[in-house]
């Protein structure tokens, strides 16, 4: 696992110990997805797009490209300029003949999941298979991931304001549920769990109206909150109206009391959590292992099992609030690495 810095607005990668792999040499780099990561320059009105591995080395060559996503169970959208999109391998060989739609709003962009894709065409969004063909002849206005056996689909409607949103298994079939509202922000079924919004209840706060259904679209557990972070390995962190952030199982149990200001996504059992306006980090049974320091720590990325994984803090002594605040990499136990920007070095 590799991850960015900056030096002089331009982009390379260190490792987890803060040893430079990648020199910056790019104008633009996105995320590492299975042990592949774009980067681009640009030269006059060219954009130019490749991947590198997570050696830093090109895999795939720096070509003046139009679209393409991360890799996902092995395949990504990829579009010369001005051609259609289609699907290539980690090594940049066509596997599904270029033939969608650019969709810039994203909505067809989530590549492959559980065999499944969603893509755009001139009538609408569609779902395909690994071989290119699609599953049912429905278009849809907005189609996302496939999780758990399901894909959340919004179709065609003149009621813009009253967007129907319902789940669709492998074969189109909508999922029947309880009584809900599925956000257009949803992020699906993980962990078997889905956060819904529910109708507003006698027996608790109007303000907390989030819940959670099954997939067989039943309520999972009674409890509802303010706000969550949607299931993500099993925990989730939950917000009562007015209240503290704490972490729930799918069972809907408390596994961290709601105590904390913020508590972001668990990583290989690690968390950051938000306390009196300064981050320190706790693990998932709730033992802090930083004291809140930072003016910012971001989630972990979870893309690898590794317990070297670093992120990104935002560190501002009380003595400097007059500067804005410092990027830094930090690793579990809260060191810091290396800074981000390493113009200076």
């Amino acid at each position: 696992m590799l991850y960015p810095i900056l030096k002089n607005y331009k982009y390379g990668f260190i490792n987890s110990e803060g040893e430079v792999i990648v020199k910056p040499i790019y104008s633009y780099i996105g995320c590492f997805s299975e042990d592949r990561c774009v980067v681009g320059k640009s030269e006059e009105s060219r954009r130019l797009r490749g991947y590198i591995d997570s050696t830093g080395e090109i895999i795939i060559p720096l070509r003046h490209i139009s679209y393409f996503s991360d890799f996902s169970e092995g395949l990504a959208q990829y579009a010369y300029f001005k051609e259609k999109v289609g699907f290539i391998d980690r090594w940049g060989n066509v596997k599904i003949a270029p033939q969608f739609e650019a969709d810039y709003e994203g909505e067809g962009k989530s590549g492959f999941s559980e065999g499944i894709a969603a893509v755009a065409t001139l009538e609408g969004c569609i779902y395909i298979d690994t071989d290119g063909k699609q599953l049912f002849d429905t278009q849809f206005e907005i189609a996302r991931r496939f999780q758990n056996g399901y894909g959340l689909v919004q179709p065609f409607s003149r009621e813009s304001n009253q967007p129907k949103r319902f789940f669709i298994d492998r074969t189109g079939k909508e999922l029947k549920t309880i009584p809900c509202k599925i956000n257009i922000l949803c992020q699906g079924f993980r962990n078997g769990l889905c956060e819904v919004t529910l109708p507003p209840s006698q027996q608790d706060h109007k303000l907390n109206r989030i819940g959670f259904i099954d997939t067989n679209g039943n309520l999972a557990f009674e409890s509802r909150f303010f706000s969550s972070s949607g299931f993500h390995k099993g925990l989730c962190t939950v917000k009562k109206a007015g209240g503290k952030s704490g972490v729930i199982d799918t069972k809907g149990n408390w596994v961290i009391e709601p105590k904390y200001d913020d508590i972001g996504l668990f990583s290989n059992g690690i968390a950051p959590f938000r306390k009196n306006r300064k981050w320190g980090l706790l693990n998932s049974q709730g033992e802090v292992i930083l004291s809140p320091r930072f003016y910012i720590i971001r989630n972990f990325t979870g893309n690898c099992s590794s317990t070297k994984e670093v992120t990104t803090a935002l560190i501002q002594e009380d003595s400097e609030t007059n500067k804005p605040p410092k990027e830094v990499y930090i690793n579990r136990t809260g060191e810091i690495v290396m800074p981000f920007d390493i113009s200076d070095n």
